[in-house]
């Protein structure tokens, strides 16, 4: 007997009701297999899918998923199947991972060998890899390294793949986010993400991860940043299409930030004078103006953006702080930066003690949209999930339209940027409710928009 819920899947339309039922060590029921779910298939009939979420991941998922026909499936259960056979490769990946850090315990022999286990690693054991998997010779020393960093380093990360709550792509983020920390410090931040980390892109985890390290040891963090400042240089690479790549290496974030903002303000300028060149290219040409010595514009200001605690900024603590959009800053680099820029415009950003926006105020003496300083303060990212571009270079959105009546306020109002403000006259719907934001999908999907962590 499955010690789980079992559900019916595939069955026409209407009848779905009839085979559902509960299989577990207390239940009288009996077993439901695939091949009674296959039973009274009508043809012609829409397939209905249920409850594929109350099943682990495993065989079990695995036979139901192969019995149904996908192409007999709506969009909204087409959705749902795409999430089970997802979590079903995050499983099989695990397994993958753990037989590959098994092969580099054991000892060699033939077919008819015992499996004994090698107290120390083999060191050659990724060459095994190389022509089994058909791979590179990096390839397969990358797989056995990811595979030791999940099993062996951080197997709470491996329990979550083999769960099927975290991909491969999300497990990784975390194992060379916290490569640098001593085990310990990263199983320690393991524990503080694993709850969340299921809801959150691999951009969001990154952000989450690096600041996260910057607060575990500041004075490290600092030396890193420093160390990699260190190193910054200026690379051009020649492509085999006669054109170049030009690469900044380790610039400090705040300045990477100025100048991204610098470039842009220039090219929306640029587009708003009629210029029809694509905002990439416009970008990279007002970036090379720069480099050369010209000016793209007489327009375009670089703006100063960062959140960082006042006690930070005094030196009564090292929290990390952050630069929308890019992640976290140590402590002493943003009173660097914040000292550097004593002149410009200040905004500051008061919370009550659960994390909602009090009020925001402003040093300039310049007009502003004090409706539009409480949305960025209070909502900093655009608001359909996952996204992480900033709001202030975001679409302000009415909830209700204004030609609707609605009105332009902070209940009413939110960022979002330009493709996913476009979503909303193709078929999507976004809602907010009590402060949180959900979006409807096309398909009938809702997708709550997970706030940073």
């Amino acid at each position: 007997m499955f010690d789980q819920k079992v559900s019916s899947i595939g069955l026409p339309a209407g009848e779905a009701d009839v085979a559902s039922g509960w299989c577990d060590d207390d239940s009288q029921a009996d077993l439901i297999t695939v091949d009674e779910w296959n039973t009274g298939w009508v043809p012609d009939d829409r397939h209905v899918l249920l409850d594929l979420d109350s099943l682990p991941p495993g065989p079990f998922l695995l036979a139901i998923l192969e019995s149904v026909d996908p192409s007999r499936l709506n969009g909204f259960d087409l959705v749902r199947m795409i999430q089970a056979t997802e979590r079903l490769v995050s499983h099989v990946q695990a397994s993958s991972m753990s037989s590959v850090y098994e092969l580099a315990h054991a000892a060699p022999g033939d077919a008819e060998s015992e499996p004994d286990r090698l107290a120390d690693p083999d060191p050659f054991a990724a060459d095994e890899l190389r022509p089994a998997l058909t791979i590179t010779r990096r390839a397969a020393d990358l797989r056995l390294s990811v595979a030791f960093d999940l099993v062996e380093r951080l197997p709470r990360v491996w329990e979550l793949l083999s769960e099927g709550q975290l991909d491969l792509p999300r497990s990784r983020v975390i194992a060379d986010g916290t490569a640098h920390l001593d085990v310990d410090e990263a199983r320690r931040i393991v524990e503080i993400v694993s709850e969340k980390a299921p809801r959150l892109t691999t951009g969001q985890l990154a952000a989450w991860i690096r600041r996260l390290c910057v607060e575990v040891d500041p004075v490290q963090a600092d030396k890193r940043a420093k160390r990699a400042v260190g190193q910054r240089a200026l690379t051009i690479e020649p492509t085999v299409d006669g054109t170049a790549h030009i690469h900044l290496w380790d610039i400090p974030l705040a300045d990477a930030q100025a100048v991204g903002r610098r470039v842009n303000g220039h090219m929306i300028s640029l587009r708003k004078d009629g210029d029809t060149r694509s905002h990439d290219n416009l970008r990279a040409d007002i970036a090379l103006d720069f480099l050369l010595g010209a000016d793209p514009t007489n327009s375009g200001r670089a703006l100063f953006d960062m959140k960082v605690d006042l006690t930070t900024l005094a030196g009564l603590d090292e929290k990390a702080a952050e630069i929308p959009g890019l992640g976290p800053v140590v402590a002493d680099v943003a009173r660097q930066y914040a000292d550097r820029h004593h002149r410009s415009e200040w905004q500051v950003t008061i919370f009550d003690d659960d994390g909602n926006v009090v009020d925001v105020i402003t040093t300039s003496r310049r007009p502003t949209r004090r409706i539009s300083r409480l949305v960025n303060a209070s909502q900093p990212v655009c608001s359909f999930p996952g996204c992480r571009m900033p709001a202030q270079d975001c679409d302000f959105d009415h909830l209700l339209p204004a030609a609707l009546g609605g009105p332009t306020s902070m209940r009413n109002g939110g960022p979002k940027c330009r493709h996913d403000h476009v979503l909303k006259h193709r078929g999507w719907k976004h809602r907010r409710v009590r402060g949180n934001d959900y979006w409807t999908s096309p398909r009938g999907h809702t997708y709550k928009t997970e706030k940073p962590p």
